[in-house]
């Protein structure tokens, strides 16, 4: 039957093919706006992927800092797998036909002039940028950017660089600040009461591969002791505590704002949970829109069959008169529908492919076309097909041979 169904939907070329085209450009307006989604989804799960085990605690008063007692007691918590002291220092780099600068930075509103440079040489150009370095205890480096992100050049933090001036690069800020493995920053330390500016190099061991996320891509490591040393101040002003289970973190970002005073904690599961929710949302009115353009061409294939009924009402009717049952009529036309409904949802899967591969090529975003999207939309279809073509099968069974026969 499938071959008559294919033959009768070729008879009017020109109004199928009409048909099929409404069809496909709502399937493929579905397809493509779903990859969008499906796209901003698997960002947003790459981007949190390696946060999502970690509760961020700050201490509300940076000067006082996170006392050692709260440390340790956050460590000691059940479901707790490491408490890591993290602290930040800002680095402001002026550039006035070479390097050199001047700020004030680090924990708390620590002062202390800081400048950078690649390798003690000049470089060109002015204005001002500026970096921060993050402070970490070397052993915890694979606890903060995880074992799997390797390095491109040199090598990662170990506990042998505790108490060394050294310095790891997050990919795009050795990109932004044109720094290579052997190239120094110096940072100066100024007293408060002091006019007088000590210089300390810190040699770049290692650049960090490009991972995606931010935190890492642009992050400056260098040892906690080294700076606490420089600055002649062992404030900790954050905590990276990392949970034994993501399904953990919720209640322990609980737990620790909840018995622990003068500290702030957070997680980014918070903020997952909120972009999927908006996400969620703009994935349902993405469907909407696309469920409006495909009644719209549901409504024209419903058009065509009906046309086509009538103009087969002498075929119909001889097919009765020589033993066609009701339930064969009502197949062949739903038959031709949902042929006719796949035709136009094939070429859709073609556009929405299309704007996937082409989508990238205009702008730094990628889409995703996944197997269930492009389920979802043959879904769509073959419903709408079957559905459209209810009422005009529903009118071919009921006609009367004698009559039609007599008629035409």
């Amino acid at each position: 039957m499938l071959d008559i169904a294919l033959k009768n939907i070729f008879r009017h070329k020109t109004r199928s093919l009409l048909t099929a085209l409404g069809i496909s450009l709502g399937i493929g307006l579905i397809l493509a706006l779903g990859s969008i989604g499906a796209g901003l989804s698997a960002q947003i799960e790459q981007q949190f992927a390696s946060r999502a085990a970690f509760i961020q605690v700050s201490a509300t008063d940076n000067a006082e800092g996170i006392s050692q007692d709260t440390i340790d007691g956050i460590a000691s918590l059940p479901g707790i797998e490491s408490a890591i002291p993290v602290a930040s220092y800002r680095i402001s780099r002026t550039m006035r036909g070479g390097f050199g600068g001047g700020g004030f930075g680090g924990p708390g509103g620590m002062e202390g002039m800081q400048i950078i440079g690649g390798g003690r040489s000049g470089g060109g150009g002015g204005g001002t940028s500026s970096i921060t370095f993050t402070a970490i205890n070397p052993e915890d480096i694979d606890y903060i950017i995880s074992e799997e992100v390797l390095t491109t050049d040199g090598r990662k933090l170990d506990e042998s660089d505790s108490g060394k001036e050294v310095v790891l690069l997050g990919a795009t800020a050795a990109t932004n600040q044109n720094l290579n493995v052997g190239d120094e920053i110096e940072y100066q330390h100024q007293d408060r009461n002091s006019t007088n500016a000590e210089s300390y190099y810190f040699s770049v061991i290692g650049v960090l591969e490009e991972t995606g996320d931010s935190s890492i891509d642009g992050a400056v490591y260098v040892p906690l002791n080294t700076m606490q040393e420089i600055e002649d101040e062992d404030t900790i002003e954050s905590l990276r505590v990392k949970a034994s289970d993501v399904s953990l973190v919720e209640g322990l970002t609980q737990t620790i704002s909840d018995y622990f005073d003068d500290i702030r904690a957070s997680s980014s599961i918070t903020i997952i949970r909120q972009l999927e929710s908006s996400l969620g949302q703009i994935t349902m009115a993405v469907y909407g829109i696309g469920a409006v353009s495909i009644i719209v061409g549901g409504i024209g294939i419903m058009n065509t069959m009906i046309m086509s009924v009538m103009e087969r009402r002498r075929e119909i009717g001889v097919m009765k008169a020589i033993g066609a049952t009701t339930t064969t009529i009502l197949v062949q036309v739903i038959q031709e529908s949902a042929v006719m409904s796949l035709i136009g949802g094939l070429a859709g899967l073609a556009l929405g492919y299309a704007a996937v591969i082409i989508i990238p090529q205009m702008t730094s975003f990628k889409p995703l076309l996944t197997p269930d999207l492009i389920a979802i939309g043959m879904g769509f279809a073959l419903i709408l097909g079957i559905g459209a073509g209810i009422y005009p099968a529903w009118s071919a069974s009921r006609l009367d041979p004698i009559e039609v026969l007599r008629y035409e």
